[in-house]
């Protein structure tokens, strides 16, 4: 494999960064659902612990994190 290919598929050259499928998304939530570190862990933890922890890369995180954020209802507070 070369070093611009991953198990899903190609990373672009030349200064694009990786954008996750929706799928991916997807996916990382509803695990994140059924871990026992909950969607907070996923939400609010460090970046860095959330990618480890879920074996997933930093932008599928961010790109959940920004997914959560657009469908979660606003709370009074």
């Amino acid at each position: 494999m070369s070093p611009q290919q991953t198990t899903r598929g190609r990373l672009p050259l030349g200064g694009h960064s990786y954008q996750p499928t929706a799928d991916e998304v997807e996916s990382l939530i509803a695990r994140a659902r059924e871990h026992p570190l909950g969607l907070e862990f996923l939400e609010r933890g460090a970046l860095d612990s959330v990618s480890a922890t879920f074996r997933t890369h930093a932008f599928v995180v961010d790109a959940a994190r920004e997914r959560l954020a657009r469908t979660e209802p606003p709370t009074d507070t």
